[in-house]
């Protein structure tokens, strides 16, 4: 089992790599003590370390890995999560990681950016000056166990596209905090992600001679921000995807088999911004790629990449069994939560993730709006090939800060 986990999380950090173009050569993978609750610790390797904390309980094993590079201290911002879990007879691996952020204005006046008009700047995301790593702290109620931890990156900045040249746009947040919150009881799990910014101070710059110059402030007071999330659901069974409309844009996203719900993404919520004590709607849509610039497609199709870097190794899929084999049915789903009320304040917003474990006959916590219409984005038909060795609950979250710094929280 041991051997397998890091083959899983070898995989998915080669994953994100090949997602963002980033180089990975002689990787070497030591062991996590999987066998005990909770651990955490660092495995060296060539090129990049690894800070892991490992949670394993009856029905869910959860692993969060920081990757850093002290002798470089720079690499882009991209966490990961996902969920492996059975339920009943199937099996069940849900992937989410965010992308990026955006910076748009409203011009139809329904809050969310779904025109391309709308998008008025992508901005990548690259390194922090100095990072919180997670340290995981452990309660216990009467009916469920909370893990909770946090990563933070404090001066964090990324570059805004387009940009006119010889001249660049960038963005500095004051701090970018994600706190993870992972409930689990006999029959179900929640993950509250809270994703906590500060102020930005976004402003235009050249170069004279090999000296960066800021040249003048960019105004945000009439700017919406969004959250990028790519997603990718795989599966030994057919399944559905349904999305649930709000008012403006979508409140969940479910995934069912056989008519049953086993998994919930929620969107429906608040943020709060600033020292407003008011709080506002977050908003929730699918992304087409009609809404991206050119630049950001390419980072839709990470599962294909994926497969097609192994493919230059290994002559079938089915020769890695901890890797999932072209044959299980599948599904990429891209989102974005909207903030329509923004301005470079800072923010608190918590979306949620509910799993449903094997012999739950419980419905969610909270219950599945029914006011709503509701849209199927994919259902498969298709019986897979084979199937792949995970434990039977496995969450893995990988976040990535090549940073110069330490600190434990």
């Amino acid at each position: 089992m041991k051997q397998s986990l890091s083959v899983i999380t070898l995989s998915i950090v080669i994953w994100l790599f090949l997602v963002f173009g980033s180089p990975i050569s002689g990787v070497v993978h030591q062991d996590i003590p999987i066998g005990e609750e909770y651990a955490s610790g660092t495995i060296t390797q060539p090129g990049f370390d690894f800070s892991y904390a490992w949670v394993n309980t009856s029905n869910t094993s959860f692993l969060s890995i920081t990757i850093f590079n002290e002798e470089d201290g720079e690499a882009p911002f991209y966490p990961f999560f996902g969920q492996y879990f059975n339920n009943g007879n199937d099996s069940f691996y849900i992937g989410t990681t965010i992308i990026g952020f955006e910076l748009y204005q409203d011009i139809n006046d329904n809050d969310i950016l779904d025109l391309k008009e709308e998008l008025k700047y992508y901005i990548l995301i690259n390194c922090s000056q100095d990072y919180i790593l997670p340290q995981i702290e452990r309660s216990i109620t009467a009916t469920s166990i909370l893990y909770t931890w946090k990563v933070g990156y404090m001066e964090t900045d990324g570059h805004l596209f387009p940009s006119t040249p010889p001249y660049g746009k960038k963005a500095i947040i004051e701090n970018l905090n994600l706190t993870y919150a992972f409930e689990v009881s006999s029959n179900y799990s929640e993950l509250k992600l809270s994703i906590e910014m500060g102020t930005w101070d976004v402003f235009e710059y050249g170069f004279e001679g090999d000296q960066e110059v800021r040249i003048q402030d960019v105004n945000l007071d009439n700017y919406s921000l969004s959250i990028l999330f790519g997603n990718i659901v795989s599966c030994e069974t057919a399944f559905e995807l349904i999305l649930v409309n709000g008012t403006n844009g979508m409140s969940d996203a479910i995934i069912k088999v056989n008519d049953e719900p086993i998994f919930q993404s929620l969107f429906h919520d608040t943020y709060d911004l600033g020292l407003n004590d008011s709080a506002y709607s977050a908003i929730a849509s699918p992304v087409t790629l009609e809404t991206l610039f050119s630049d950001q497609i390419s980072e839709w199709n990470a599962p294909q990449n994926l497969y097609n870097w192994w493919g230059s190794f290994f002559p079938s899929m089915s020769d890695l069994p901890t890797i999932p084999p072209l044959g299980i049915e599948e599904a990429t789903f891209p989102y974005r939560i909207c903030y329509p009320t923004w301005g470079g304040e800072p923010f608190n917003h918590d979306p949620r993730y509910r799993a449903l474990f094997e012999g739950s006959s419980i419905i969610f916590p909270t219950d599945i709006p029914s006011s709503f219409p509701t849209t199927t984005e994919h259902k498969t038909t298709a019986q897979p090939t084979s199937s792949y060795l995970f434990p039977d609950v496995l969450i893995l979250i990988i976040i990535m800060p090549f940073l110069k710094k330490k600190k434990k929280l």
